[in-house]
């Protein structure tokens, strides 16, 4: 119907509420620059406010309307446009800069932070066409000119390091636009700008014009009474659609015909409210959505692969929070172009600050780490975790049918389905925790112990990586009242929980097959020529016992001189959760300990610890695995370690390296015939180190053929995932190929 001319659309729809808006007494149009105003051009420089875009707008300024336009380009380029339409407002930098008629209000904060983003992204921006505009509050990365054939690649790579940034600061956040992305404070956003009209006009009604994902936080913001028009097919939830720049200008004169009296057609096609499309058979909850590059879902440790078939064939939808924050309302949006079909909502500051870094990460991850002289527990965190398992219930109520199947992820969750059954959901309701789970006396040192445990037999089933952690769940469940445990399952209030294990694996295609070296791998290479290297890759987290490993590596070269020259350790360590204290003070330890050994062993052509703090896309570090003679593996605590199974599955079967795995991973269980070490040990991990260093090629092909048959019985993450769901659901409302 939409696809209808607009006359027709016109004569369809009831067009009283337009020209209500267009003759209201106080009315004020905010209309964004860039692909509303004015066409895109190959650079922003070229992209000026042209004679007949300005003539449009002073004729809405003389009709007694009150202009502001909203642009995300830099001061500079606003000064130079704002003398061609008196008496219009102008906003620059999404919000930032700001005149409404007096002198420029500049941004009360700064952003001292975006210069190391900057000198990240240097080294990206060598492909032609590829163009950095930095902003007050923002720096925007433009490939409008990049050569179709590399634009893939170098979309990935920015997107990769401008998330990697961002874990290290995060107070800022990404933003998708016309073949740019912007990485800007997450208080800076168009949405803004409403209440600061409406502030200097108390009573106006809003009319907003918008062409992309940043015009969304503007409409976002508006009232009933308000509307919002997208220009193009980009922006979803408006009122109205012009076709293109055109069609704004067309509908701006309509405006002001309007509020003159005079009669014109009108040039939009109205659009009715868009419905969120419920009645889904299965849903997939996790904390967040899985990421999205050039429109490709990005895989998250080989579950996408494993989950979209299932989501597919039972026309299932992936909900989690959207990575936005804002105050106002939690909408669910659909984004069905992409699989699986994601469904996305933002969550306010305070709550994701409380529920995410307080409670999820300040008191479970360590908590369920066993490290309970880590957690930071307070009643507001509490109170945030309840609020934000009540909204993705509510949000998952919205989307499916009451009978549907539901497959809750992770410890962020745990409290989820105790709301979906008090709301009435029917359907069966599994929780699978990626994570370990701790000895019930460590988990009852917090005092929410026994209503965490309650809220988990809300599931139908709840799957865990380990036995152990299964009998550590089993044992828990014993203490709640009322509560029967029998084998394997748990029967308590009306409902009987079955408990399994499923350990987690890995979509292998990804690390198979040979690659030509990654540039960056071709010039590690090249460095070590006959030395060796032991690997390290690690998220940054005091659980995966970096400092523990490099302090055995530091014995492994007191104790054997032979050594020195002819070893490097390569620690690659992923940003994460940077906003937390103790991750902070991680990363100074970490950083002192590579330069003690550094400076106690190195040599001039020798460098001991090459420590880099970064992240890899799987190819690069598939082929790093490759190289490497060693993978140390050592965590202190950990639910499964998906990056053991990465290494075995990259080696080459003729010549392969060395897994040293900590006792302590979830994956020593499978993986039995890696060299299994106790990370708590310095001289005994340094004592493995040094055996698999030295150990005969018969012993390194043996061990190999024996880990990857292990991996062979295990499957792929499709297998993981089909085990899971055919004891969710014994049925088979499923199907996984």
């Amino acid at each position: 119907m939409r696809s209808e001319p607009p006359a027709v659309m016109a004569m369809t729809y009831d067009l009283s509420r337009w020209r209500d808006l267009a003759t209201c007494e106080q009315l004020a149009v905010l209309v964004d620059l860039d692909g509303t105003l004015i066409d895109f051009a190959p650079t922003p420089d070229e992209a000026v406010l042209d004679d007949r875009a300005a003539a449009v707008l002073r004729e809405v300024v003389a009709a007694g309307i009150q202009v502001v336009v909203v642009s995300g380009r830099p001061r500079h380029a606003i000064d130079a446009m704002r003398a061609r339409v008196p008496g219009a407002w102008w906003v620059a930098e999404h919000g930032s800069w700001r005149w409404d008629g007096t002198d420029a209000v500049p941004p009360a904060i700064s952003a001292p932070e975006l210069a190391s983003l900057e000198r990240r992204l240097g080294s990206l921006l060598g492909v032609p066409g590829t163009l950095i505009e930095r902003k007050t509050l923002s720096l925007c990365v433009h490939w409008r000119l990049v050569a179709a054939a590399e634009r893939a690649g170098v979309v990935a790579a920015l997107e990769n390091a401008c998330d990697e940034w961002l874990e290290e600061y995060p107070g800022y956040e990404r933003m998708a636009g016309v073949e740019l992305l912007e990485v800007r404070q997450r208080t800076v956003h168009k949405g803004t700008v409403v209440s600061w009209v409406r502030a200097r006009m108390p009573g106006v009604r809003l009319l907003a014009l918008g062409d992309d994902v940043t015009d969304e936080d503007m409409f976002a913001e508006l009232g009933d009474e308000d509307a919002s028009i997208g220009v193009g097919p980009r922006v979803m939830r408006v009122d109205a659609r012009a076709a293109d720049v055109r069609g704004a200008h067309a509908f701006l004169r309509w405006l002001v015909d309007a509020r003159r009296g005079a009669s014109r057609e009108f040039p939009l096609v109205p659009l009715a409210p868009p419905a969120v499309r419920t009645g889904h058979r299965f849903l997939v909850m996790s904390n967040r959505t899985p990421a999205v590059t050039q429109g490709r879902t990005r895989e998250v440790g080989g579950l996408v692969s494993a989950l979209e078939p299932a989501l597919r064939d039972a026309d299932g939808v992936w909900l989690g929070w959207s990575g936005q924050v804002r105050e106002h309302g939690s909408r669910v949006v659909v984004d069905d172009a992409v699989q699986p079909a994601r469904a996305r909502f933002d969550l306010p500051a305070t709550v994701r600050e409380q529920f995410y870094a307080g409670f999820c990460n300040s008191v479970l991850w360590p908590l369920f780490h066993g490290f309970p002289s880590r957690v930071r527990a307070n009643a507001q965190d509490w109170e945030a975790y309840l609020t934000a398992n009540e909204r993705y219930a509510g949000h998952a109520l919205e989307l499916t049918r009451r009978d549907a199947t539901l497959w809750v992820h992770d410890y962020h969750l745990l409290l989820a389905a105790r709301s979906l059954r008090a709301r009435g959901h029917q359907g069966r309701i599994g929780l699978f925790l990626h994570i370990p789970f701790p000895a019930y006396e460590v988990l009852s040192t917090i005092p929410w112990a026994g209503e965490l445990v309650e809220g988990m037999l809300a599931h139908d089933l709840v799957g865990f990586q380990t036995a152990s952690s299964a009998a550590s769940f089993l044992a828990a469940a014993r203490t709640v009242r009322g509560a029967v445990v029998d084998g394997w399952s748990v029967r308590h209030g009306g409902r009987t929980t079955q408990v399994g294990v499923y350990a987690a694996t890995i979509d292998p295609a990804g690390f198979r097959t040979p690659a030509e070296d990654a540039p960056e791998v071709a010039g590690l290479r090249a460095s070590l020529g006959s030395r060796r290297l032991i690997l390290g890759v690690d998220r940054l987290d005091y659980s995966k016992g970096i400092p523990e490993r490099l302090a055995a590596f530091e014995r492994l070269l007191e104790r054997s001189p032979d050594w020195h020259g002819r070893v490097v350790f390569l620690q690659v360590s992923v940003p994460s959760r940077a906003e937390i204290p103790d991750y902070a003070e991680l990363r100074e330890k970490v950083e002192a300990l590579v330069g003690r050994i550094n400076g106690r062993f190195g040599e001039t052509d020798w460098v001991p610890v090459r420590y880099l703090y970064r992240s890899y896309e799987h190819r690069v570090l598939a082929q790093l695995y490759r190289l490497a003679d060693v993978a140390l593996v050592t965590p202190l605590r950990d639910g499964m370690n998906l990056v053991a199974k990465e290494f075995v599955v990259a080696q080459d079967p003729a010549r392969p390296g060395v897994l040293v795995l900590s006792q302590f991973a979830g994956a020593a269980e499978t993986l039995t015939d890696a060299l299994v070490t106790n990370p708590f040990h310095p001289e005994g991990l340094a004592a493995d180190l040094d055996q698999a260093l030295r150990m005969p090629e018969g012993e390194r092909v043996h061990r190999h053929r024996m880990l990857s048959a292990a991996l062979e019985r295990e499957g792929d993450a499709r297998v993981w995932a089909r085990r899971f769901l055919d004891d969710l659901v014994p049925r088979r409302l499923h199907a996984i190929d």
